[in-house]
């Protein structure tokens, strides 16, 4: 009988201890904020005026309250302290949170819980308005505020450091019998995290946080009992933390009690934001080190137009900003990141990638550089050598036509697309993953999403809508953002045009291609060069031998034979492109080869039917009964294209 007596008496210490109750100089039952505090809610104690650039969040424990928990004997609190000390004093405002937790009564919130409601009370009271927010917690309160960060990812830049006092970050042995005493649910989530998946979860999820954007973590332990435990070893107190954890001579309850401004829980604190906080800039900065400024504006020196090169964009101060490329002067000029505004963390840099889609002839071009901390800034692109710049989109057009060629003679895989049918999506798709690989090797630092678009913008210009259409589509799914880029717009525009395909995006409008916009169907084919001509002649032979990829074949040799001078072999490629797969690219590529009549004249059979294309009266004798079919039906389809071409060009 004596055992069962005493049994629940240490049980009933162990859990007094743990929760924080006060000693026998504050005899509360039962405190919590609703009863302690002048004002029941959550509320500022200390503001500067005008407002300091820090806010320090004060979150109690388990069973504490908003001023009790941090009130020593004689009255003074912890954050009327830090703001006597002579480092700290008018250099930071004091908020103090608190969240309903009982011993013994039902209501009281679990750790998810209090910080749900933490970060509610955070936007309410404008603490993230703040340049940086400064989390000081005692025990539980630390998990509370893990659990905010974890869960509100965005709130990270903002928090330089975090100082835990006594928090079980692995758990409290002593929880393990509190839980049975009381029906606070909280005490449950602090039992030892061997068996406490809350506590496994937190520390994971905490670990997965980038250590770039984790913030510092300071850490003090007590070193005195409370009665006859020590509540929070200096194991489960120290997990998290940076550097060497400072004991204090304090037991659990004491350990956030401070009596003077000099005391060490105070310096823990203090040393923390001189490290961190006060010695720092707290305002955002924002710097452009690759633009130089000329008059009013700035200018970026651009000699590599394939997307190498990058200009970057510096946060140099404390606190975050928010930045936008906008207002671009030609759609040929393409801005990475496409998905901005953004947000550009305090420290940390960004990099804008830019490109010229091919067809760009300009020396210059120009965006405007918008900023919540700086006046908008007009930034011109100059581009010294337009030369050059073409000569690098050749070369990653050989890479391609080099590599594409390589697919279809390697004989494994020679054989399955020579066996694949002419319907076949897998082949092209093959043909368009190899176009984004050649691009990727050549600009690996680009995003997925703008590979896809100058892989698009390549086979574009090669002829080859279909496969150009099918990069777009891989654009958008690697990122919805770049559909809404003015270049790309405009890129989508003339593949829709060019291949026939009304629609290209799943969840962006196709804008109609401007008439302007077409006449880059008419330019010369990358491939069709002098120092590519046998490349380009060979990836045309082994694409003419694959059934799916065949009438891109006979586009691309007629683009060779047209490159030559070779009229009627041009109009006789093209025409056969046609026949299997007839598109507006191919009908408007037919209707400007200059034919002479003496040529046309020499290249029958095939030329009759391209004379019948032009509405000439077929010759009876040198057209066969299968040649005039085909003729009947080349015809057809001209009708319809051209059709299609003048509806495009009126619209």
């Amino acid at each position: 009988m004596k055992h069962r007596a005493i049994l629940p008496a240490i049980a009933m210490v162990a859990l007094i201890a743990l929760t924080g109750c006060p000693d026998k100089n504050r005899p509360a039952p039962e405190p919590t904020q609703q009863n302690t505090a002048a004002d029941p809610d959550p509320h500022w104690v200390i503001q500067q005026q005008p407002p300091a650039k820090v806010a320090l969040v004060y979150v109690h424990g388990v069973t504490g309250d908003m001023i009790g928990t941090w009130q020593a004997a004689n009255g003074k609190t912890f954050f009327e302290l830090v703001n006597e000390n002579e480092v700290t004093r008018g250099r930071a405002d004091a908020f103090v949170y608190g969240f309903p937790s009982y011993m013994f009564r039902q209501g009281s919130f679990d750790i998810r819980e209090a910080a749900n409601r933490l970060h509610q009370r955070l936007m309410y009271n404008r603490v993230l308005d703040y340049p940086a927010v400064v989390f000081v917690a005692h025990s539980m309160g630390g998990l509370v505020v893990m659990r905010e960060l974890l869960t509100n990812r965005d709130v990270l830049a903002k928090v330089p450091v975090v100082v835990f006092y006594a928090t079980p970050q692995e758990g409290a042995q002593i929880s393990s019998i509190g839980q049975h005493l009381s029906p606070n649910s909280a005490l449950a989530q602090m039992t030892p995290a061997d068996g406490n998946a809350l506590l496994q979860t937190l520390s994971d999820e905490w670990n997965t946080i980038n250590p770039a954007d984790r913030p510092h973590v300071r850490c003090a332990y007590e070193k005195k009992t409370t009665g006859p435990f020590m509540i929070v070893p200096w194991s489960s107190a120290t997990r998290f933390c940076e550097g060497a954890p400072l004991a204090i001579d304090a037991n659990h309850i004491e350990i956030v009690k401070p009596d003077r401004p000099g005391h060490d829980s105070i310096l823990v604190l203090v040393n923390a934001l001189n490290d961190y906080v006060l010695n720092q800039s707290l305002e955002a900065k924002l710097e452009t080190p690759d633009f130089v400024t000329e008059s009013d504006h700035a200018v970026f020196v651009l000699h590599n137009g394939i997307g190498k090169q990058h200009a970057r964009l510096v946060n140099a101060g404390g606190g975050p900003l928010r930045y936008t490329l906008a207002e671009v002067s030609d759609p040929a000029l393409l801005l990475w990141p496409e998905d901005t505004p953004r947000q550009l963390a305090a420290r940390t840099a960004d990099r804008i990638g830019i490109a010229l889609l091919r067809g760009s002839t300009g020396n210059e071009y120009h965006f405007i550089l918008r900023s919540d901390v700086t006046p908008d800034q007009k930034v011109i692109v100059r581009v010294p050598d337009m030369p050059a710049v073409q000569q690098q989109q050749a070369e990653i057009a050989a890479a391609f036509a080099s590599d594409l060629n390589a697919a279809l003679s390697e004989p494994g895989a020679a054989a399955r697309f020579r066996r694949a049918p002419a319907e076949s999506a897998e082949i092209p798709e093959e043909a368009v993953r190899i176009a984004r690989d050649s691009v990727a090797k050549q600009v690996p630092d680009l995003p997925e999403g703008a590979q896809w678009v100058l892989a698009a913008d390549m086979l574009s210009a090669m002829n080859w809508p279909s496969l150009a259409a099918t990069a777009l589509k891989h654009a958008e799914q690697a990122s919805p953002a770049v559909t809404r880029l003015p270049g790309v717009e405009r890129l989508a525009g003339v593949v829709a045009a060019q291949s026939g395909e009304k629609t290209i995006f799943a969840n962006t409008a196709t804008p109609v291609a401007a008439p302007d916009a077409l006449a880059s169907w008419r330019t010369s084919h990358p491939l069709a060069q002098p120092a590519t001509a046998n490349l380009a002649a060979d990836v045309a032979k082994s694409m003419q031998e694959v059934p799916a990829l065949r009438a891109l074949g006979f586009s691309l040799q007629g683009d060779i034979e047209q490159a030559n001078g070779n009229a009627a072999a041009a109009h006789s490629a093209y025409t056969e492109a046609a026949r299997i797969r007839p598109s507006p690219s191919v009908t408007l590529r037919l209707q400007n080869v200059p034919l002479r009549n003496d040529t046309a004249r020499n290249a029958q059979p095939v030329s009759e039917a391209l004379r019948i294309q032009r509405g000439a009266t077929p010759s009876v004798q040198t057209v066969t009964p299968s040649e005039r079919d085909d003729v009947a039906r080349i015809k057809q389809r001209e009708q319809l294209r051209r059709t299609d071409v003048r509806e495009t060009v009126r619209q």
